[in-house]
């Protein structure tokens, strides 16, 4: 080819010199030609047809090839191979320029490799998340990812400087060894990011979506992302927060997905009684408040134990102090107790109890309802309950837990009951349906009655006497825990006056205004 052209322009009456400039010009427009030829039926055609039967399948891990474009980038590695092969045929008597176009088409084929490399490894970054999302795998890769493309990057760095240099990439590899100390002081947070995310990963401390907060970083929200080097956190007023990786190790914070995980928020809040108002109950009180529902029960029984342990001692009730008498406050603890009780969202779940089998003490799930727990399951869960004093217990709680996984779940030393759900997500763009597990509810209700539930006495203060209700609301969601709290303490407010009981109160200008008219 090339000799055609040589004796056709000399024919046409150029000289020799002129007919090399003249082919190497018609080749270099050929091989320019051909490359954007090769890129154009590359990313029109072969990436377009690609992309069309990508998005027919049903597979939704390939749409995410499409999304990072990976095969975009995989075109332009295309004329850079066409330069690569055709320039010897080019210019055959110019070593120099050959050498340096050679250089230059290297460098810009590494270049592309990193460009593709990097496009795929967002990719299966993303395909993971996806799978990691579906089958509740709570280890992110996204920090080991962000390793393999330093890597890879400082591979190409060197394969360029060894193309530029003239030298061999293992000399330039021998020479950063010299260089170990530079190195490290410039990769410092990303070295320190990568051990800290590998503990943060193997001890489960922290994943994308935990709720967190780190007061000393000013962060209180969700993490939205976990790289090499950084935690992002999106805050509740939606201004984002990050912070160093290795911080998350070295410092404290506090993770609150255990109370998601949970289904339930605590409530912890005090009100404080005014002492002046604690007193007995005198008999016209104690009927009064037997017409409570929440109270009748109690005070009956508890006044019944009283009169008669005040007989067997004798007690004159002319005074109340001598013997045992109900109190205002006592009661009105009571009525909490059984008002918090009353509104428990109950869920179907199994307990331990001991027993005492020959010499030994056991603890076994107890089953109250042997005959609706047979019909709730197949006949073979017969094989995994037997009889322990006349109850009915399970037998191997490992045993059982493996065969039913799907049905039961082991959650702080309680069996519950569950059923899968399906959800559909929004994952890196892409609406994932995944399978989860939800507790089966017996009774709805406003707090969790599977965790700790306190009406306790607090020290005495200035301020009062401090009586703090300590509950779960059986939600996570803010709104919603915020609505129950304010509820709850809406209805102790309204009732203390039945109860003969005050709220204490610091004085206001309206009170004192009020003495010193009373006084004059």
């Amino acid at each position: 080819m090339r000799l055609f052209l040589l004796e056709r322009f000399q024919e046409w009456g150029a000289t020799i010199n002129q007919a090399e400039i003249l082919t190497t010009l018609v080749f270099l427009s050929l091989i320019v030609l051909a490359s954007v030829l090769s890129n154009l039926i590359t990313r029109k055609i072969l990436v377009t047809v690609l992309k069309m039967i990508i998005l027919k399948t049903k597979n939704e891990y390939d749409d995410i090839l499409i999304k990072k474009k990976v095969f975009n980038t995989l075109s332009h590695i295309i004329p850079a191979l066409v330069i690569h092969f055709s320039i010897p045929y080019a210019i055959p008597n110019m070593p120099e320029a050959y050498h340096l176009i050679q250089s230059f088409t290297y460098i810009y084929m590494v270049i592309s490799v990193l460009v593709v490399i990097n496009s795929l490894l967002n990719a299966l970054n993303d395909i993971y998340d996806l799978i990691a999302e579906k089958r509740r795998i709570n280890i992110g890769i996204k920090q080991y990812i962000q390793v393999l493309k330093i890597i890879f990057v400082v591979v190409g760095v060197i394969l360029i400087f060894s193309v530029l240099l003239g030298k061999k990439p293992g000399a330039i590899f021998a020479g950063l060894g010299a260089m170990t100390a530079v190195i490290m002081l410039i990769f410092k947070d990303s070295i320190l990011g990568f051990v800290a995310s590998i503990q943060l990963s193997a001890y489960k401390m922290l994943k994308v979506g935990d709720w967190i907060s780190m007061p000393g970083r000013g962060a209180d929200g969700d993490v939205i992302e976990i790289s090499l080097s950084t935690v992002k956190v999106q805050n509740f007023n939606k201004t984002i927060s990050t912070i160093p990786t290795y911080a998350l190790v070295n410092e404290s914070f506090t993770n609150w997905d255990g109370m998601s995980v949970s289904g339930g928020r605590r409530i912890k809040r005090s009100i404080s009684i005014d002492v002046n108002t604690i007193k007995f109950l005198t008999p016209e009180m104690i009927e009064r408040l037997k017409k409570i529902h929440f109270l009748t029960d109690y005070i009956t029984k508890t006044q019944e134990k009283i009169d008669k342990w005040n007989d067997i001692k004798g007690i004159d009730n002319t005074l109340t102090i001598n013997g045992k008498s109900l109190t205002n406050i006592g009661v009105f603890r009571e009525y909490i107790d059984n008002y918090l009780r009353s509104n428990f969202r109950i869920l179907k779940k199994y307990e331990k109890q001991k027993f005492i089998i020959g010499d030994r003490e056991v603890e076994k799930f107890v089953i109250n309802d042997p005959n609706n727990f047979i019909d709730e399951n197949d006949s073979e869960i017969e094989n995994h309950l037997s009889k322990i004093d006349g109850k009915t217990v399970i037998s191997d709680t490992d045993s059982f837990l493996l065969r039913y996984k799907d049905f039961y779940q082991l959650e702080n030393n309680r069996i519950y009951k569950v059923k899968k759900i399906k959800k559909i997500v929004i994952k890196k763009g892409t609406e994932v349906e995944i399978e989860d597990f939800e507790r089966v509810v017996v009774q709805q209700g406003l707090f969790c009655d599977d965790m700790t539930i306190l009406i306790r006495q607090l020290s005495p203060t200035e301020k009062g006497l401090p009586i703090q209700i300590y509950v779960f609301a059986a939600t996570i969601e803010w709104v919603e825990y915020e609505k129950t709290q304010g509820d709850l303490f809406d209805h102790i407010f309204a009732i203390m006056h039945e109860f003969d009981l005050k709220l204490f109160q610091a004085p206001t200008g309206k009170d004192i205004e009020q003495l010193v008219k009373n006084n004059i």
